[in-house]
């Protein structure tokens, strides 16, 4: 909105926000009379024309624009009549004229009005007014197919809402650069920086631009053919209700799309679950630390974390102990690679390493399975038959899965563990375990054991050495790292590339939460290689769910160093202390940090928990 009296941008603001009818109280100035509030009126007049378009009421929009330019000493809101009051206001009627003729579908007619203000407003030092007609020029060409000579206007418009700090102005004109790009042939280049400026859009003043963004967002996917990420855009603005409500053009823009995704889809869609968190962090280049296993190449565990790189640490230090070890940590963590680590640093590399999903071994067969079996041992065994304790040696048995054992199983297992032997079906001389047990589990097997779902002497027979596994949202410096790794494997094993990783796509790789882990890292970057067709990897190429990640928070604005390292501090301190229950002892110890060292650290974010 053009800058006007303090006490009528306060209605202005009311009506942007919600807050009950801005109208009425903006007609009062209409009415008044006298000089010294004659320019107050005009003024009134222009607000309330600007609020009908803004609500989608064009003939109220154009009649109050009249009645501005009556008060404001200009005729039909075109040329000035003499001396006018308030220059600002008198080319700011001008624009408004412009922007109903838009919105009438005479973009032409808009365009043409719109060149002559920028170069007035311009001559006249008006700035903001230059560069809210310069945005909206540029949008009319685009509309009208001249997108390449709308460069020019977009550029004047940047530098205009920069010197008047406009934020707002900032945010719309990178949608009006997206459409542009969009005109130009250039499609995902145009679904980025929607999405970029959409995570600009968290403030709640600014829910209107958020609107606006994901309907702008939604246009261009189905242009595409995108309907699932198109269904989630327009979902997203549907969860808008009171903005779509408040704002004319936008419900209406809705409806259209949501009818035309309608057909499209031949009337049926699924809606994507949207449930999680969005985890808000910034890519850190830091050096990455390549854990491999001798011999095996394919066997890296790739991380830049210093709290994963210390962990590291400590189970290559336990792996020489002939001790069970217990590996926690959610699905897709890399638990069955740490172990085959333990495996190679245990110094039984030239051993079995033999890994067992427990939970898919049937109770019933569990036993001949795991131990073996004897010739007539049962019907159907027709021969000796070795189990997978005999098939490990001297290596290392891998039980994955732990906790989802029965009642029954665990009997059994818990021998094997405890008194390192074990009895084949159908022999009655026990035979020596010689394997070094290593087990995973993504329950929390504590709480397994006090409810009974767990035996509490398992347990304490497998762990005595745990190490947890961070999920990949506890340790954001590692995305960025393991999507590259990703790539080049890709590339190294099945000629999918060059599969490079464009900004846009690391950007929404580190905001999306990860619940698939690195697992699922490594299938969002198998999807994206396919889509990029050989090309570079970008946002647009990725599963809907990640690529609209980029419409959450926004990261450090600019290009500052050591604002993007603190950020990511202060995301991980706060991840600490939450996991934590806010002890701070407890927190510097995950971190590696000494208690004064975070207590310093947290003074110096502002971070108080």
């Amino acid at each position: 909105m053009d800058p006007g009296p303090p006490e009528l941008e306060k209605r202005y603001r009311r009506f942007l926000e919600g807050r009950g009818d801005a109208v009425a109280p903006l007609l009062c100035f209409i009415g008044s009379d006298g000089e010294a509030r004659a320019g107050s009126g005009a003024w009134a007049a222009h607000i309330v024309s600007r609020i009908f378009l803004l609500k989608g009421n064009l003939p109220l929009a154009h009649a109050y624009l009249r009645l501005a330019a009556a008060l404001a000493g200009t005729a039909g809101g075109a040329e000035p009549q003499g001396e006018a009051r308030d220059a600002t206001l008198r080319l700011g009627i001008l624009v408004n004229r412009a922007l109903i003729l838009k919105a009438q579908g005479k973009t032409r007619q808009a365009a043409e009005l719109l060149r002559p203000v920028v170069d007035r407003a311009l001559r006249e030092g008006e700035t903001f007014v230059a560069a809210k007609a310069a945005a909206n020029l540029a949008l009319c060409m685009a509309r009208c197919g001249e997108a390449k000579s709308a460069d020019s206007y977009l550029g004047l418009a940047e530098r205009g809402y920069c010197a008047a700090g406009c934020e707002t102005g900032l945010i719309r004109l990178s949608m009006t650069r997206a459409l542009v790009e969009a005109k130009s042939g250039l499609h995902d280049e145009a679904v980025e920086r929607i999405c970029l400026a959409l995570g600009k859009c968290s403030k709640e003043r600014f829910t209107r631009e958020r609107a606006i963004g994901l309907l702008l967002l939604a246009e261009l996917l189905l242009a595409k053919e995108n309907l699932v990420a198109a269904r989630e855009a327009l979902d997203k603005a549907a969860s808008m209700a009171e903005t779509l409500a408040r704002f004319g053009p936008q419900r209406l823009t809705w409806i259209r799309l949501e009818r035309e995704l309608s057909r499209r889809s031949g009337g049926a869609y699924e809606t994507l679950d949207r449930g999680g968190s969005v985890a808000a962090s910034v890519v850190r280049e830091a050096a990455p630390r390549r854990v491999e296993a001798p011999g095996d190449s394919s066997e890296t565990f790739v991380t830049c974390d210093p709290r994963m790189a210390g962990i590291l640490e400590e189970i290559r230090r336990a792996a020489g102990l002939p001790l069970p070890l217990l590996i926690e940590g959610e699905s897709g963590t890399g638990k069955d690679l740490v172990a085959r680590l333990v495996h190679f640093w245990s110094g039984r590399e030239r051993e079995p390493f033999v890994p067992v999903n427990v939970a898919a071994l049937p109770a019933d067969l569990f036993e001949s399975l795991a131990f073996g079996h004897a010739r007539g041992a049962f019907t159907g065994a027709v021969e000796n038959r070795p189990g997978l304790a005999a098939a490990a040696g001297r290596g290392t048995l891998f039980l994955d899965e732990i906790g989802e054992l029965s009642p029954a199983v665990q009997a059994k297992l818990l021998r094997l563990i405890d008194r390192r032997e074990y009895i084949p079906l159908g022999e009655t001389r026990p035979r020596r375990f010689e394997a070094r047990v290593v087990a995973a589990t993504n329950r929390d097997l504590k709480a397994d054991c006090a409810s009974g779902r767990l035996r509490a002497d398992l347990y304490y027979r497998l762990a005595p050495l745990v190490f947890r596994i961070p999920p990949l949202r506890e340790r954001p410096a590692d995305i960025a790292r393991l999507a590259r790794h990703f790539a080049d494997r890709l590339r190294a094993l099945y000629g999918i590339g060059p599969a490079s990783l464009h900004e846009s796509a690391l950007i929404a790789l580190a905001r999306h939460a990860w619940p698939g882990n690195a697992r699922e890292l490594e299938s969002e970057i198998l999807r994206g290689a396919l889509a990029a067709k050989g090309g570079a990897i970008r946002a647009c190429h990725l599963s809907p769910a990640v690529m609209m990640s980029l419409a959450g928070n926004a990261p450090p604005e600019g290009n500052d160093l050591a604002a993007k390292v603190n950020a990511i501090e202060r995301d991980e301190i706060i991840a600490a202390l939450h996991a934590c229950g806010g002890n701070r002892t407890n927190a510097a110890r995950r971190l590696g940090l000494k208690r004064t060292t975070l207590l310093s650290s947290m003074r110096r974010l502002g971070i108080e928990y």
